[in-house]
């Protein structure tokens, strides 16, 4: 039997072998629409970003209807589709057949590629981050494709054939049940395999991988077991039935559990509050709770379109901020320290801050005075042409306008009279240069105080699509480099600018394992390639999803306590 699907707006779409796939009204059951396909749907379906959804039939055809139930085409395979098609970023459709090929069929339903497997494919497709299809056949294999051209990657030889679909972890390890009684983890890049765990039965379920990297899935046993990411057993439920327990386990976003027997139940299992993994791309069945299949909507091209940082500085200290280029070839930026300018929001700016660029320990730059001395860039003009807040003509803060290359750069504040005070530094994308060049990563250490002295980043997203970031609040995690007086339990805030003034709290964090997603955030951590947290440490951290828009972060004490932090951006692959 085929598993529902739920649209955005609450609609669900489900086959069944009475050869009918129906549109349900959520709040009543009611039927909306159905389509007669004449033969049994087993296939589940899968919903692209324009609202069309796909799903197989017994009669040999991938159907895509609209919304309303209109037919838009059918593109006619070998045989029987019990696989559940997948959805990549471009639109592209993939699916497994019993006529034993992977397909890949365009959104206008045309073939693209199709790859020969030798068996029967009732396995549906995974998507990686990288865009490859993972998807396994009944002759006993998993095959990494790819996307483009359907050519494997790489292949893992099982002993026994394998029904149900692989999922991706955080950190990209590939896990597939198989009938020879294993469970698999297996390197993305080359299938090599992690472990084997063993579950005393075959098993056609799809696994569901949670935040805290715990694998679940049923077997033929009537059990549902839970793993480890070292793959050591952590829980078993027995339903006592030993009915086949083929379903693949939901995970609720309150970490309920749920999962079908072929003893006639629906089973709910209290989990322990965590959801399923946020930076996989692909942890369970059709990837997410709803069931729609389709790829992550989170844009590779997304922008930092500036970064700011805002702290209070002592009258002998540097204040500084690191921030990483990546892409091509050079690029124009707009950096600034701002001190005495801050008066006009009511704030105690430091009296003439002189800033510094340097890359690595090369210095690259320095300003005094930016009205005196900038080089051969307009900084007036350019942070005009950026948006950035006007400084006065005769104030004695600092810019330079700069083309890097790509690379890491720390921008150094201090105070040219010893006189203390805040202190913005800012970092602004101009678009001159290698339009592939963006920032990814901005860090700045500073004193942490009370109030209005907490430590304050700024970041505007730009771009075609949602981006998904990386936060991190570093008191503890600071010893490990040499560093004395860390602020002992900081809190990290994120909150959205309003279009008419104000701002909206997105999400909090006080401590980084404090809500068991801390193998999410290791994972994040190390795609993002920002050093290791230690796990018992009382630093901060956030993986969020967020629109073009601007955002503010505040890392403050708990309970007012004060000390030296480091709070970090990092826009994520």
């Amino acid at each position: 039997m085929a598993s529902p699907c739920v649209d955005a707006d609450g609609t669900i779409y489900i086959g069944g072998d009475d050869g009918k796939f129906l549109a349900l009204n959520p709040a009543n059951g009611a039927v909306r629409w159905e389509i007669n396909v004449r033969a049994p749907v087993t296939s589940s379906a899968a919903i692209g970003g324009d609202g069309v959804i796909y799903f197989g039939g017994g009669d040999f055809n991938l159907w895509a209807v609209n919304r309303n139930g209109t037919e838009c085409w059918r593109f006619t395979a070998g045989s029987w589709i019990d696989s559940s098609p997948a959805i990549a970023a471009d639109g592209t459709i993939f699916f497994g057949c019993n006529d034993r090929n992977v397909y890949a069929v365009t959104p206008a339903g045309a073939l693209k590629w199709r790859f020969d497997t030798g068996s029967p494919v009732r396995s549906s497709p995974a998507i990686g981050a990288d865009g490859t299809v993972f998807i396994a056949s009944r002759n006993q294999r998993i095959y990494a494709l790819d996307p483009a051209t359907g050519a494997v990657k790489w292949d893992r030889l099982t002993n026994d054939e394998i029904l149900g679909s692989p999922v991706i972890g955080a950190d990209g390890t590939v896990y597939v049940a198989s009938f020879d009684r294993g469970l698999y983890a297996l390197r993305p890049d080359d299938g090599t395999q992690l472990w084997r765990a063993s579950l005393s039965a075959g098993s056609a379920s799809t696994p569901a991988v949670r935040a805290d990297g715990v694998i679940v899935l049923g077997a033929d046993d009537g059990i549902v077991r839970a793993f480890n990411p070292d793959g050591t057993a952590r829980w078993q439920f027995n339903s006592g039935t030993r009915d086949l327990i083929e379903s693949s386990p939901l995970v609720g976003p309150d970490g309920s559990i749920y999962v079908g027997s072929l003893d006639g139940f629906l089973y709910k299992l209290n989990g322990n509050g965590v959801a399923l993994s946020t930076v996989s791309t692909w942890p369970s069945f059709q990837r997410d709770p709803a069931r729609n299949a389709r790829a992550a909507t989170v844009s590779g091209a997304g922008r930092l379109l500036n970064l700011s940082t805002r702290a209070q500085v002592a009258g002998n200290a540097t204040l500084i901020a690191g921030f990483v280029m990546q892409g091509g070839a050079e690029r124009v930026h707009l950096l600034r320290g701002v001190g005495p300018a801050l008066g006009a929001f009511g704030l105690a700016g430091m009296p003439d801050p002189r800033m510094q660029v340097f890359s690595g320990a090369v210095a690259l730059a320095s300003n005094d005075d930016w009205g005196v001395t900038n080089g051969g860039f307009s900084a007036s003009d350019t942070a005009a042409a950026v948006g950035a807040f006007p400084l006065p003509a005769a104030s004695k803060d600092a810019a330079t306008v700069l083309a890097l290359s790509p690379g890491l750069y720390s921008t150094h504040i201090t105070s040219v009279d010893g006189r203390g005070g805040v202190v913005l530094v800012e970092a602004y994308d101009v678009p001159v240069g290698d339009a592939a060049t963006r920032l990814v990563n901005v860090s700045t250490r500073g004193q942490v105080g009370v109030g209005a002295e907490a430590l304050f980043a700024g970041v505007a997203v730009g771009g075609p699509g949602r981006s998904r970031l990386l936060l991190r609040a570093i008191g503890p995690g600071l010893v490990q480099f040499g560093v004395g007086g860390v602020l002992a339990r900081p809190t990290l805030a994120l909150y959205a600018q309003l279009p008419g003034g104000g701002q909206q709290l997105l999400r909090t964090n006080t401590g980084w394992t404090s809500d068991n997603t801390a193998y999410d955030l290791a994972a994040a951590a190390g795609l993002a390639q920002a050093f290791p947290l230690l796990a018992s440490s009382a630093d901060c951290a956030i993986v969020t999803t967020v629109a073009p828009g601007n955002y503010t972060i505040q890392v403050s004490g708990v309970g007012g306590t004060t000390g030296e932090a480091l709070v970090e951006i990092y826009m994520m692959p």
